[in-house]
């Protein structure tokens, strides 16, 4: 059992290690779909502020963790974002938001609101377990409405990577990105004032 449980791990690392090799370079694009639940739209208007972040979360290169050093965020040599993280998750809150409210503007569009929205990226990372592979995607938010903080709390999603492909990550990650933002909507639309923190 231990020798197999070596195997997946040198597998795995392997797999990582791929990703760091200097191949011909790989975009990803995501595109995170929000079905309507069939609730009514709400009255008020949302506006999106651009979302921050910092270091590896911050740009194109996508990131991962290896199991054999979780407190480092590694950087693949030939994977990237079409865009950087941040405008992913702004794309995200902004379509998820608009299946529940009547009125619902980017940052492209920065114009008065009932609420701001306002979030920091946390996570956007592969994270590896021996044999396994997520998509983990968090995020923090602050709901603001006339000048006061009405509403925070901690967002977040892990999705499985079917594979080792380039779309396979692309797939668990809009799969995290859709349970991430998706908490947040629903959260919001139920009026909760916080949430657990991920």
């Amino acid at each position: 059992m231990r020798m197999l449980t070596g195997l997946a791990a040198l597998a795995l690392l392997s797999g990582c290690a791929m990703m760091g090799k200097a191949d011909a370079p790989v975009t990803m694009r995501l595109a995170p779909a929000f079905a309507g639940d069939g609730a009514p739209v709400l009255a008020g208007s949302v506006t999106v502020s651009p979302v921050r972040a910092g270091g590896a979360l911050a740009v194109q290169r996508y990131a991962y963790v290896d199991p054999a050093r979780p407190a480092e965020i590694n950087q693949a040599a030939s994977l990237f974002w079409e865009e950087p993280p941040p405008r992913l998750i702004e794309r995200a809150l902004v379509s998820g938001l608009r299946g529940r409210y009547a009125v619902v503007t980017g940052p492209e569009a920065p114009v008065a609101a009932d609420m701001r929205v306002i979030a920091i990226l946390t996570h956007f990372e592969e994270v590896s377990a021996p044999g396994v592979a997520q998509a983990r995607v968090g995020f923090e938010a602050s709901v603001v409405a006339g000048g006061k903080v009405v509403r925070t709390g901690s967002y977040c999603a892990n999705a499985p990577i079917a594979g080792s492909t380039a779309t396979d990550r692309a797939r668990g990650f809009e799969a995290a990105v859709e349970g991430a933002v998706g908490a947040f909507v629903q959260a919001l639309a139920k009026g909760a004032t916080s949430a657990p923190s991920c």
